[in-house]
This record gives structure tokens, C-alpha cells and sequence, in this order.
């Protein structure tokens, strides 16, 4: 609005005893304004409470009267905008709320006609001032709610943007090996972020039917850790598979039942093939929850749980991993150290029967035999363990394990080892799985089976290449025999580096050691 003073062709403003009328009248003039309001058929005004009517009423009336007495419609500016937004969200068409305006000149000529006794000229001035005043809103409306229809739209636009956003980072968490809890922490964040809401939290069903708070985030926090999957607002949320909302918190069990600062409650059920794994519960919303944000956080669950149970299950296949790896390398070492202690007293007893029957050259070939054999001993020994407990590849990076892993082993064992990074930099975590393990194969290949006493590792991060180049001084092999001599382990290795889309090249020569060259997009 652009502030002009109000003018009645010279005239001054509206009588003192006018505006006083006005002012003695206003309650009763609000009452009857409402009463004209709620009584328009199919009005939108039916839908909003008598206090948010009252407050609307008597703003707009308090800025008409402010405009009249100063002759500026300056103080209207304010009210206009938040009076088209307001209208705007609550879906009122612009033509229903201008005749919603209107009806204040009808109540106020009906209290005037009845009560004032103002003389005809007052009269007529006053009607013709606040006739303008009125004009002025009705043009200036359409321009200001034409402006907060465009707000609105770019918040539309923003809240679909963030819906999308929250929507894409479940997906996401879906296609990468996230663990469970960094899984929960993006569902309670995006959810607490979408409705704005204080605090969130999910609570997973264990096996005997409880809910278990499993992760929870801002203010206030559960109270309760863990509670009945039946006799609770969750367990009635998950029996109907709806979620259900709470402005007004009442006295039903949840995880925030004994918690003061409670002020509301938005429980969904996570579901999954129809099955119910849990419950997202949101907290205090300003205003409280509406069903826009049943609507959303119904599409938001359903994400959720599927990201969640993918999670879980991920982590008991890696679990269930561990356990038969470490029964694998339990076998092997129980294996390696049986064969070793029977070559070992098969070598004694050869060496001792040498020396009785004076065959000195014969005990000390047995001798050396025995001392290569309990070095293999020990290097399978330290690679096995090692391989108890290997490094963290998430926390430390290829580059650190792979260090990690030559010190613990080969180094101990007398092979001289070098790791040399140019440009490093960390790759996606299952690239860098596979790379350690094709990395682990070619070294322990070299120790074991080609005698090498040297190694040298080669890792080069180009901007969307990666290279690992390995070198042995060992005995090495021909083309013709690299088939029995690199054995299950090469191939192994080209296996890998074929899923990963990249290529592999091995040289070797006998005598000459072997050198693997391998390339990958990165």
C-alpha cells in the first residue's frame, strides 16, 4: 500500500464523535461482523475458530479506525499481508474474503442507524470517509494478495523441494552400506527437519514383543527406554498400522510419558511387507501437528523402514560373516600348526637318526629344512592372526590397513616391505574393501609361494583413475606355468578387478620376480 492520506474532496477527517462511536461500540460491532461472517453458506470463515476470528476482526477493525484518525492507510499495510497469507493457507478464494471486508461498513451502518446521533453531515462525511478507506483496501487487496499467493508458492515450491531432499537421502541410504545407526540418524533428522518439530525418536521391536528406543535426537528425549509393543499409544498405532497424532498429550504410555516438557505427539508405525518393525515418534511442534504432516512423514515412514531393515540386515549378514570367516582362519590355523608340528617331529626324528649313524651333511640339510619350515610356521601364524583382527578399512583408509598389514606380517617376518601414495584420498568404502583384499592376496601369494624377500607397493590417486602396482623379487614364473605356479590366487585377483570394471596385467619371469599392475575408475 502506498501510504497516501486519506482526502474526501478537502474535507477533513472523520467526526470525533463518529470515531468515538465507533470505539464505544467496537466489541458489539466485532460480535455482529463474526456473526455476518459465519453466516455466509459454504464459508470458509465457518471453518476457523470464534478466537481466531475475534483476533482477525478486531485487528482489521483497530487498523481501519488507526487509518481513519491519522488519515494514513499506512497502519493497514501490515495487516492486509498477514491477513492474505493467513487467508491464503487456510484456502479462502480472494472474492470471499473482499466480501468478508465489505460486511464490516454493513454492521457498522446498522449500529449507527440504530444508536448513534451523529447529525446528517457527520454522518455523511464519516460513511464517505471510511467508504474510501474501504475502496482503498478492496483495490489494494488484490495487488497485496496476489504478493502472499506468490509467497505461498515459493514456499510450496521450498517445502517440496525439502520433501523431495529428506525422500532422497533415505533412497540413498538404501543403495550404500550405511550402518543401522547412521540409518536412524538421518530418518529422526529429516523427519524432526520436515515437520518442524524439537525432538524425534525410533524405537525397533526386539524379540519379545517390546519397543526398545533405539535412537533419538533433540529435545525433549524419552523417558522410557523400553515399553510394551501392545499396552501403549505405539502398540496401538502399529495394531492399525496408522499413524497418530497428539496436540493435546493424554494420559496413554509412550516413551515420553513421564517426561514435563511434553506438548505433542506424532507416532508412526514403520512397517515393512506389511509387518511392523517399529516406531518413529515426532515431538513438540509449534502450533502442532497437522495432517500435511501425517501425509508426509506416512510417505517419510515408509522409506524409513525399508532403509531401515536394510541396514539391519546388512548388519547381521556382516556379522554372520565375521563368525564364519574367523571358524575359516580357526580351521586353518588349527591345520597350518598340525601339518608344521608333524613335519617338524618327522624332521627331528630323521635329523636325530642322521647324527646317530654319523651323517653330518644329511642332519644338516634335515636342519635346514626344519628352520625354513618354522618360519612359514610363523608367517602363517602372524597371517592368520592378523587376520583375526584386521584393520578398520572405514576408520583408516586402504592406504593405512595396507601399511597396517605389511608391518604386522611380512616386516615381522624379515621380508623388507615399502608403501609408497601419491595424491591419496579416500574411495568409496566397497572399492576400498576390494582393493585391500586384492592387495592382501598379491602379498601373501609373493611371501608364501614366490620366496620374496623384497615387496614394493605402488598406490597412485589420479582424478578418476586409480593404480596399485605390486613388485616381488621372488622366484616368479613362466607363461607357459603360470597357471600352476600364480595358482587360484592370480586368479583370484583378475576376478576382482574385473568386478570392479578395470584391468589387471601381471609380468613375471623365473627367476626375475612378478610384478601386477592394476587400473580402475575411481
Amino acid at each position: 500500500m502506498n501510504g497516501n492520506n486519506v482526502s474526501t474532496k478537502g474535507n477533513p477527517n472523520p467526526s470525533k464523535s463518529f470515531l468515538l462511536f465507533i470505539k464505544k461500540n467496537q466489541k458489539e460491532i466485532i460480535s455482529e461482523w463474526i456473526n455476518k461472517l459465519t453466516a455466509i453458506p459454504g464459508a470458509h470463515y465457518q471453518k476457523l475458530s470464534r478466537q481466531e476470528l475475534d483476533h482477525w476482526t478486531s485487528q482489521g477493525l483497530k487498523s481501519i479506525l488507526t487509518a481513519l484518525e491519522t488519515g494514513s492507510y499506512r497502519p493497514l499495510d501490515k495487516y492486509l499481508s498477514e491477513i492474505s497469507f493467513a487467508r491464503l493457507q487456510a484456502g479462502f478464494p480472494i472474492s470471499e474474503v473482499i466480501e468478508g471486508l465489505l460486511y464490516l461498513k454493513e454492521t457498522i451502518l446498522e449500529f449507527l442507524h440504530s444508536n448513534a446521533t451523529l447529525s446528517k453531515k457527520d454522518l455523511f462525511l464519516s460513511l464517505e470517509h471510511l467508504d474510501q478507506c474501504l475502496r482503498e483496501i478492496v483495490s489494494q487487496f488484490g495487488q497485496t494478495y496476489a504478493c502472499a499467493l506468490q509467497r505461498q508458492h515459493n514456499l510450496e515450491v521450498e517445502k517440496n523441494l525439502a520433501e523431495s531432499e529428506s525422500l532422497r537421502k533415505i533412497t540413498s541410504a538404501l543403495l550404500h552400506k550405511l550402518t543401522t545407526n547412521e540409518v536412524l540418524k538421518i530418518v529422526c533428522t529429516e523427519a524432526q527437519r520436515l515437520t518442524g518439530a524439537t525432538g524425534s525418536s525410533i524405537s525397533l521391536l526386539d524379540e519379545n514383543g517390546n519397543l526398545q528406543v533405539t535412537f533419538s535426537i533433540g529435545q525433549p528425549s524419552p523417558s522410557i527406554k523400553t515399553i510394551s509393543g501392545k499396552d501403549s499409544i505405539a502398540g496401538i498405532a502399529m495394531d492399525l498400522g496408522k499413524p497418530i497424532m497428539q496436540n493435546e498429550t493424554k494420559n496413554l504410555l509412550h516413551v515420553y510419558h513421564e517426561n514435563q516438557d511434553l506438548e505433542s505427539l506424532l507416532v508412526i508405525p514403520l512397517r515393512v511387507n506389511e509387518a511392523s518393525i517399529g516406531i518413529l515418534d515426532i515431538v513438540n511442534k509449534a502450533g502442532g501437528f497437522s495432517k500435511n504432516d501425517i501425509r508426509l512423514m506416512g510417505l517419510f515412514a515408509d522409506q524409513s523402514a525399508i532403509a531401515i531393515e536394510n541396514a539391519r540386515l546388512q548388519q547381521q549378514a556382516e556379522q554372520l560373516a565375521v563368525i564364519e570367516e574367523r571358524q575359516r582362519l580357526a580351521r586353518e590355523l588349527h591345520d597350518s600348526v598340525t601339518q608344521a608340528l608333524y613335519s617338524v617331529n618327522l624332521y627331528t626324528d630323521a635329523t636325530r637318526m642322521a647324527l646317530d649313524a654319523n651323517k653330518i651333511d644329511v642332519a644338516k640339510k634335515n636342519l635346514d629344512e626344519l628352520r625354513n619350515m618354522a618360519r612359514e610356521a610363523i608367517l602363517d601364524m602372524r597371517l592368520l592372526v592378523f587376520e583375526l583382527h584386521p584393520p578398520v578399512l572405514e576408520q583408516m583408509g586402504l592406504v593405512s590397513a595396507l601399511k597396517a598389514r605389511v608391518e604386522a606380517v611380512e616386516v615381522r617376518s624379515g621380508v623388507e616391505a615399502d608403501v609408497s601414495v601419491e595424491n591419496e584420498r579416500r574411495l568409496p568404502q566397497d572399492i576400498e574393501r576390494e582393493l585391500y583384499k586384492i592387495a592382501q592376496e598379491a602379498i601373501t601369494n609373493t611371501v608364501k609361494h614366490a620366496n620374496a624377500k623384497k615387496i614394493r607397493l605402488k598406490l597412485i590417486y589420479a582424478v578418476d583413475q586409480f593404480y596399485m602396482e605390486i613388485w616381488d623379487n621372488g622366484i616368479g614364473f613362466s607363461a607357459t606355468d603360470s597357471d600352476t605356479r600364480g595358482g587360484f590366487g592370480l586368479r583370484s585377483i583378475t576376478e576382482r578387478v574385473n568386478q570392479l570394471n578395470g584391468d589387471v596385467a601381471i609380468k613375471s619371469k623365473l627367476g626375475k620376480g612378478t610384478t601386477i599392475k592394476i587400473d580402475i575408475p575411481a
